[in-house]
Order: C-alpha cells, then sequence, then structure tokens
C-alpha cells in the first residue's frame, strides 16, 4: 500500500513540475493575474460606492475562470502527451499500475489547482486592501469552495482525456462545467408551472437526467453572499466540500477503469 502511494505521489510530483514549465500554464496565470489586478483600474469607471463591490466580484470571478481554463487545458494534456510522445509504454513498463498513472495524474492536477488558486486569491487580496475592503473570513470561504469546483472541473478533464483527443475532451469538459452551472436553473424550471418544461413536456426527461447526473456548480459560487454581506455557515461550506469529494471519487474512479481498458496499440 505505501509503495503504491509513493508511486502515485511520484506521478503527481512530476505532473506538477512538468505543468509548472509550461508555457500555457505560466501565460494563463500572468493573464489572470493582469486581469484581477486590472479590476482595480475598472473600479475607478464606477461609481465611488460601488469601487468595492467591483474588486469583490471581479477578482473572485476571474479566480474562478482561470482556474477552469487551466483545469481545463493542462487536464486534457495529461494522458495525451505522455501519448504523444511515448513515454506512456516504458513508464506503464515499470511496476506502475494504470489506475496509479492515473491517480497521480489528477493528484499532481490537484497540487496545480491549490498553487493557482492561492496565487490568485493573494493578488485578489492585495486588490482588495488597496480599495480599503476589509478581509473578512467569507473571502476564504469563497476561495475554498472555488477551489472544490475546480476539483469537480479537473475530475472532469482527467476522465475524458483518459480515452479520448485533447480537443474533443476539451469541449466536454467545458460542456459540462457549463451544464454544471445551470443545474439550479434547470431544477427551477423543471418546478414552475409554466416554461420550457411545461410547453415541451418531452423534454422534461432529459432535463431530470441532467439535474440527476451532472454536478450543481453553482453551490460553490457564493459571490452574491458576499455582495450583500450575508454570512455563510461553515456547514455549508463543509457539506459543499463533501459534494465535491462524493463527485471527484466517482469521476477518477471512472477515469481510472476506462484507462484500464484502453489499448495503445
Amino acid at each position: 500500500m505505501k509503495t503504491s502511494l509513493y508511486r502515485m505521489l511520484a506521478i503527481g510530483l512530476n505532473t506538477f513540475k512538468e505543468a509548472a514549465r509550461n508555457r500555457a500554464f505560466i501565460g494563463l496565470m500572468v493573464g489572470a493575474l493582469v486581469l484581477i489586478l486590472a479590476s482595480l483600474i475598472v473600479s475607478e469607471l464606477v461609481v465611488f460606492d460601488q469601487q468595492r463591490r467591483v474588486v469583490q466580484d471581479f477578482g473572485l470571478f476571474f479566480i474562478s475562470f482561470a482556474g477552469v481554463v487551466i483545469s481545463v487545458t493542462i487536464g486534457v494534456l495529461l494522458v495525451f502527451k505522455e501519448l504523444e510522445r511515448k513515454t506512456i509504454y516504458s513508464l506503464l513498463s515499470k511496476p506502475v499500475y494504470r489506475h496509479e498513472f492515473i491517480l497521480g495524474r489528477y493528484l499532481g492536477m490537484f497540487l496545480i489547482l491549490i498553487t493557482v488558486t492561492v496565487v490568485l486569491a493573494l493578488a485578489w487580496g492585495c486588490v482588495l486592501l488597496l480599495r480599503d475592503v476589509p478581509i473578512r473570513l467569507v473571502f476564504f470561504k469563497a476561495v475554498l469552495l472555488v477551489l472544490a469546483e475546480l476539483s469537480i472541473v479537473a475530475a472532469v478533464a482527467v476522465l475524458f482525456s483518459s480515452f479520448s483527443t485533447p480537443i474533443l475532451s476539451g469541449i466536454f469538459t467545458f460542456g459540462i462545467y457549463i451544464l454544471g452551472r445551470q443545474v439550479l436553473y434547470i431544477e427551477e424550471m423543471l418546478l414552475a408551472r409554466k416554461g420550457l418544461f411545461v410547453s415541451a413536456p418531452q423534454l422534461r426527461p432529459m432535463g431530470k437526467a441532467v439535474t440527476a447526473i451532472f454536478p450543481d456548480l453553482s453551490m460553490f459560487d457564493i459571490g452574491k453572499e458576499i455582495l450583500l454581506e450575508v454570512e455563510v455557515p461553515w456547514l455549508y461550506v463543509g457539506q459543499a466540500l463533501g459534494y465535491s469529494l462524493s463527485y471527484v471519487v466517482i469521476l477518477v474512479t471512472i477515469a481510472a477503469l476506462v484507462f484500464q481498458r484502453r489499448d495503445f496499440v
């Protein structure tokens, strides 16, 4: 068991080092930092009493958006690069099981996401301080929930990368992310007495399938609560983290099973 864990940690650390040297990753990080800092300029263009709201809203949005882009970009290339460089054959010829490879890759991806989230959150904190916005506990909760959301997106990317091409994996992952952000609205439409599912009842089974299968990513967005200064209890954060963990376990397990059966010839 220890040996297997060491192998996964080694793969994870190697994945992290590869990503840290990747030009696309560096470019996305720099771009996200610039956008977060640019919220200072944007805040100058609005009414004075709205400046604090702008830097709060924009900063959190860019942390989430940049994290999603990095998750998809890096995640869909994890397995493809190994296949393209033919290194997967030498790697799997060693005492490394295929599920260890997938789990190790995801672990490395998660380390990348932690780094991205922490760096961007620190930049956001600096912007908040420059705008005289007091740092509240809810900001840390918001960043933690963003990381939980990104962990699901990364798991989806790893799943598709285990059997598909990078382009298709990226399209599918972004598609699930967008659908995940709409799950709450679809649930409300299903309960409504008028609207799409009332005028077109044949679509109701599809709507129910989406809400049952796809993760509800809207639960990780507490931007409105921050702007309205509504307190978010730790119980809610804990439930959201548990929800995220359950999806990650399921998705990574499926990815490992699919990769186990993949033929590289």
